[in-house]
């Protein structure tokens, strides 16, 4: 029995639970910003502070080009740390800094006046998602690689039973917020202070959670055994962004999945063509039966491979986006449709880091730098983006269509027009960019196919390095 267990703890695939449980604290942690900032952001701008949702969509699209210039240097930044702490790790502080500016950004004075509160949203949206979710995202693949020694196996289960851990956090902020906001905004026609102390009361445990890896999770040196130990130079990462095409199309599907997150329609949808914005919450319960799902992902993913299981929870999803569409007022409809739709948050929320691993795998076996952190930065930027894309033209297509902002909480009979731009764009929009993902995944699949015998090149080539 003593040499099972020896053999058992010696084997470097195994998962070792303790350090597993502690990395996910911070991954909770982002996720509930994710869930505020997505889903209400837009709606207390346009409800609460009477700002034009079109001018506020238009200053969130802008805000992402910031992205393009954090996002590579963050993931330069990340590739040329050398410190006692490690490479990605000290970045970790950055959580705390993340959940300061939701508290800040939904401080918002709303008897400032109009020409600073558009200034303000827009400073703190590029402080959240700019720098301090730049640095976030940089460090968070090469955190992951090096906190559980590298291996693909280990990667792809911590990413996948993660997602439990993840969704089951993220399930918990969807379903609570909803019925606060419903109670003290909506109904209690609480303001701006109501607002101030719902986001409290998420921020303060979610930050001190947030911080507890940075503290107990070490990063393995030995990932890096047989790199140089030159600084990355910045010519080698901009060639890899040129020259890598499986980068883009692994950011396309990740990007893709996130601009239909950031299109943020739930609450409107709830709110304006369901009746009951304290429903939301119940949508986000029904998540739970997709829990059991993750359990099977890593047999998914070595029968189907990664690409596969992509197409396949895509397509299942624009089914789920039809039925909620063609449901009319058969609520069940919707509820059944939307449990289907959220089969495609599974892996491009909870399987980013096996990509980027395969991605920075190509990198070395091309003879480059492995560049973990590059390797993440189109995904990182592409997310970031197509988010804040998705969050601008929600804001943009609803003043199109003629949403009436309000600056206090009565109820307000919005016109057709805006009651159906909230349906195509809780449904047909995000239908559309399902499709996109299915492309990039078969593209995707080029390299997923050729994996082994990389994989196998990079061991050998490791393995000869001390006598060469």
């Amino acid at each position: 029995m003593s040499k099972e267990k020896t053999a058992k703890a010696a084997n470097p695939d195994r998962m070792p639970w303790g350090r597993f449980f502690a990395w996910k604290t911070r991954d909770i942690a982002l996720a509930g910003v994710t869930v505020i900032i997505s889903a209400y952001l837009l709606l207390y701008s346009s409800n609460t502070l009477g700002l034009d949702p079109g001018i506020v969509g238009i200053l969130l699209m802008a805000a992402r080009l910031v992205d393009a210039v954090t996002d590579l240097m963050a993931g330069y930044i990340v590739d040329n740390t050398n410190t006692k702490w490690g490479k990605a790790r000290p970045y970790e502080i950055c959580i705390v800094l993340e959940w300061l500016c939701v508290v800040l950004l939904f401080s918002t004075g709303p008897q400032w006046s109009t020409l600073i509160k558009y200034i303000w949203v827009f400073v703190m949206y590029v402080l959240v998602y700019s720098i301090f979710g730049t640095m976030l995202a940089a460090s968070q693949t090469p955190y992951l690689i090096r906190a559980f020694n590298g291996s693909s196996k280990l990667v792809t289960k911590v990413a996948s039973y993660g997602g439990l851990v993840s969704m089951a956090g993220s399930i918990v902020v969807s379903m609570t917020f909803p019925r606060l906001y419903n109670a003290w905004i909506v109904e209690g026609n609480g303001g701006a202070p109501a607002w101030r102390k719902l986001i409290l009361i998420y921020a303060i445990p979610l930050a001190l959670l947030g911080i507890v890896r940075m503290f107990t999770v070490r990063e393995d040196p030995s990932v890096d055994a047989g790199q140089s130990a030159a600084k990355l130079n910045f010519h080698e990462a901009l060639t890899m962004l040129k020259t890598n095409p499986y980068a883009w199309s692994w950011g396309g599907m990740i990007g893709l999945y996130n601009m239909i997150v950031g299109f943020g329609a739930g609450s409107y949808y709830f709110q304006y063509i369901v009746g009951d914005a304290g429903a939301f919450g119940i949508v986000s319960a029904f998540a739970i039966v997709l829990l059991p799902v993750m359990l099977i992902f890593p047999v998914l993913i070595k029968k189907l491979g990664m690409s596969r299981l992509f197409i396949l929870m895509a397509g299942l999803s624009i089914l789920g986006y039809m039925t909620v569409f063609f449901s009319g007022k058969s609520i069940a409809m919707v509820y059944i449709g939307i449990i289907v739709t959220n089969l495609i948050s599974l892996p491009c929320s909870y399987l980013q880091a096996p990509g980027v691993l395969q991605i920075a795998n190509y990198n070395e076996y091309k003879g480059m730098h492995r560049m973990d952190g590059t390797s993440a930065v189109v995904m990182n930027f592409l997310m970031k983006a197509l988010n804040g894309i998705g969050t601008g033209l929600t804001g943009v297509l609803l003043g199109a269509a003629g949403f009436i902002a309000t600056t206090s909480s009565e109820v307000i009979n919005q016109p057709d027009s805006a009651l159906f731009m909230i349906r195509c764009l809780y449904t047909l929009i995000p239908a559309i960019c399902l499709v996109g993902i299915i492309l990039c995944a078969l593209h995707f699949s080029k390299l997923e196919n050729q994996m082994p015998q990389i994989e196998a090149e990079i061991k050998a080539r490791k393995e000869a390095a001390p006598n060469s």
